[in-house]
């Protein structure tokens, strides 16, 4: 492999931004890359999904994941309350949260809609189901 590739190389993977080329967008400025990023309307620099499905908790309230936030995820939702459940989290730091009235207004606030934007599902603009 010759230097300049390796350089290029080394500089994708160590800093996400092409070393010819310049930075790669990050619309939401958490230092991930949109095509990375698992929520890439709001930023997120840890990257928390804690239901694995590749849309990132701060854009996903839709617990059963079938594909939008309805009735059916405030019914699992309302249990968790004053919880530590971490996938009903949707303020960072994720990791020993506490489902509070702040989370509550997010699920409130997206509730009709579909999870996502999320870079991570193939550059789809919603998160699988």
């Amino acid at each position: 492999m010759n230097r300049t590739l390796f350089a290029a190389t080394m500089a994708l993977l160590l800093w996400g931004t092409p070393a010819l080329g310049g930075p790669l967008p990050d619309s939401d400025g958490d230092g991930v890359s949109d095509s990375s990023d698992n929520c890439s309307d709001a930023a997120n620099p840890g990257q928390d999904d804690t239901d694995s499905d590749d849309c990132g908790n701060l854009c996903d309230a839709d617990y059963d994941n079938n594909g939008s936030h309805g009735f059916t995820d405030f019914g699992l939702f309302a249990p968790a309350f004053g919880t530590n459940d971490e996938e009903m989290c949707h303020i960072e730091p994720i990791p020993g949260c506490t489902v509070t009235f702040a989370d509550f207004g997010f699920y409130l606030g997206n509730f009709g809609g579909i999870p996502g934007p999320s870079g991570t599902t193939a550059g789809t603009i919603e998160c699988p189901l």
